[in-house]
């Protein structure tokens, strides 16, 4: 008797309430009054519907307690998964939204642009370094010079590309300075490389094309370094001079002068490289890693700051200019006069223009020489400038870097054997280029468009991650996929198309724009295009395979002398794109590949 009693509860009158009300079955609908199975699916609508496979709707049944009796009596299966079965075609797919998620593979086009334009820009130093490429001949009809730079460019495409591989993993792994010493490490193994193969093609006599080839290799290693941490405007501020220079007609220079500029935009490049790997080793993060930039104020705020800032300016110039806010009413004369400290300080003041000006906010006393007189120095400085911090900060930066100590205690060796599909990829499309250029084919045009290729990648991932997230069904994602894939590869024979029309019109001596040069930069292009997507999906080893596989092709088809130089590519090319293209619809329609 005490049990329901303890369930009443008084009210204020002193009477009893009545027992709390119960909570209702759920009410079945009409077309499952009746049917066991039909009842139960409405029990399990909410998991039935969730399902992609009959087997998960099996858990949840076993999970409920059925037993084998209950499943051959009351609803008249064989077994668990029979029920499941009929459960999963029974109730529609109503699948929950995802949460919404960043997209990581956005990027900036005006990057790749400029990525594209430091692929490019190098090339106009053989305009400088072309009187070096006589002598005597060498292997594939072209002199020993020309030779001992294409096997230092093949050697260091094929090197640099595995390092930067190497290099991205240990950034992903959170180790930037571990990424900048190898970066730094392998830059000098790479160049040593580079050396020994233009040394054993060109020989002991060809010392001017040697040099050439050393910076050549140093060129390609520093900026292997600066394109992997992300400093693309470091590497296009050293080209740019390179290139005014060909431009105003350097070319016909003296050969010591020609040289001075060759040997100083390699310096400048390693120089800017190495810089780089140290303020990384230094601050442990990457450049393109740091804070970001704080938000610009509205357009009505800069301009009324930067018109007061014009007023004041006028009236210091020739008048009395007051103190900062907090300063009190006291003020100083202007141009030739006294200055009033900062904000809020109230201190002595210094004189002017031709004195000593006064020190900052949170600054000492300390000054340092400035145009006429002494300068204060910089907020909390001292006399200490920008150059001597960097040289005091050199040494410890040099002991980071060597150490490449991130902080990760548990972070593994990495295997050479991950970034080997990559450095063959890279030394098997190097070979096809190189091919490219000796036949007389459109390079420019290729080159300058591997940055509109890189963005095509980005904006294939991106929009087949977008499809993923927004199709239920498989063979959906499959066609979205396939349009996407489709789409991307006409943009870039677009690009490719109009981007050798602008070399043939501009360049002189370049290929006719016809469908034969075409048909073969299509090729090329459409091969290298499809082995980078098959790299950014995780499938290395197909990609470098089918390069390699076309390479020995082509220099067995050339042996024996089948058709011209340019024929024998562009058919090569052709096959290779196919096998790829096959490739990427297979493992485009995935589901895994685009997580």
């Amino acid at each position: 008797m005490s049990g329901p009693m303890s369930l009443l509860s008084r009210v204020a009158g002193g009477g009893m309430a009545a027992l709390p009300e119960l909570p209702r079955p759920r009410r079945v609908p009409s077309w499952a009054v009746g049917d066991p199975v039909a009842e139960l699916a409405e029990r399990l609508s909410a998991a039935c519907s969730a399902a992609v496979h009959p087997d998960e709707i099996a858990a949840v049944l076993e999970s409920e307690g059925l037993t084998d009796e209950q499943i051959t009596g009351r609803y008249g299966h064989p077994d668990l998964f029979s029920l499941a079965r009929e459960l999963f075609e029974t109730v529609p797919r109503r699948f929950p939204e995802p949460e919404p998620a960043d997209d990581p593979w956005q990027v900036d086009v005006w990057r790749c642009v400029l990525r594209g334009l430091t692929f490019a820009l190098p090339g106009v130093a053989y305009v400088l370094g072309g009187r070096w490429a006589g002598g005597d001949d060498g292997p594939f009809g072209v002199s020993r010079a020309v030779a001992a730079w294409g096997a230092a460019a093949l050697c260091g495409w094929g090197w640099n590309q595995a390092l930067a591989h190497r290099a991205h993993l240990h950034l992903l792994a959170q180790r930037p300075r571990a990424a900048a010493r190898c970066l730094v490490t392998g830059a000098a193994v790479g160049d040593c490389l580079a050396g020994a193969a233009a040394a054993a093609v060109a020989g002991p006599g060809h010392l001017s094309a040697l040099a050439f080839a050393a910076g050549q290799s140093v060129y390609v290693a520093s900026a292997t370094v600066l394109l992997v941490l992300g400093r693309e405007r470091s590497l296009l501020y050293v080209l740019t001079p390179l290139a005014v220079a060909v431009a105003c007609g350097a070319g016909g220079l003296p050969s010591p002068a020609v040289a001075a500029v060759l040997v100083a935009t390699a310096a400048a490049a390693g120089g800017a490289a190495l810089a780089t790997a140290l303020r990384t080793a230094l601050t442990g993060e990457p450049p393109e890693r740091g804070p970001a930039k704080p938000p610009r104020a509205p357009w009505r705020e800069r301009v009324r700051a930067d018109r007061g800032a014009q007023l004041r300016a006028r009236a210091s110039r020739f008048g009395r200019r007051a103190a900062g806010p907090g300063t009190g009413t006291r003020t100083t004369p202007g141009r030739f006069g006294r200055r009033a400290a900062g904000p809020g300080t109230g201190t002595p003041t210094a004189p002017g223009r031709f004195g000593r000006r006064a020190a900052g906010p949170g600054t000492d006393t300390r000054t340092t020489p400035g145009r006429f007189g002494r300068r204060a120095a910089g907020p909390g400085t001292g006399t200490r400038t920008g150059l001597v911090s960097s040289l005091r900060t050199l040494p410890e930066a040099a002991r980071l870097l060597w150490r490449a100590d991130d902080g990760v205690t548990d972070a593994k060796g990495l295997s050479p054997y991950l970034s080997l599909p990559h450095g063959m990829a890279g030394l098997a499309g190097g070979a096809l280029v190189v091919a490219a250029a000796l036949t007389g084919e459109f390079v420019a045009a290729l080159t300058v468009s591997m940055g509109v290729a890189e963005w095509l990648l980005f904006r294939f991932r991106s929009r087949c991650l977008t499809a993923l997230r927004g199709t239920t069904v498989h063979e959906r994602l499959l066609a979205r996929s396939w349009r996407v894939l489709a789409g991307c590869l006409a943009l870039y024979a677009v690009a490719l198309a109009a981007l050798a029309a602008v070399e043939a019109a501009v360049v002189p001596g370049a290929a006719a724009w016809n469908p034969a040069h075409l048909s073969v930069l299509l090729a090329l292009g459409g091969t290298l295009w499809l082995s980078l997507l098959l790299q950014s999906c995780g499938r290395a080893w197909t990609g470098s395979y089918v390069l390699a596989a076309a390479v020995l092709t082509a220099v067995v088809l050339l042996a024996a002398h089948t058709a011209t130089a340019g024929t024998v590519l562009g058919l090569v090319c052709a096959g290779a794109a196919a096998v790829l293209l096959t490739a990427a619809f297979t493992m485009t329609g995935r589901v895994t590949t685009h997580r």
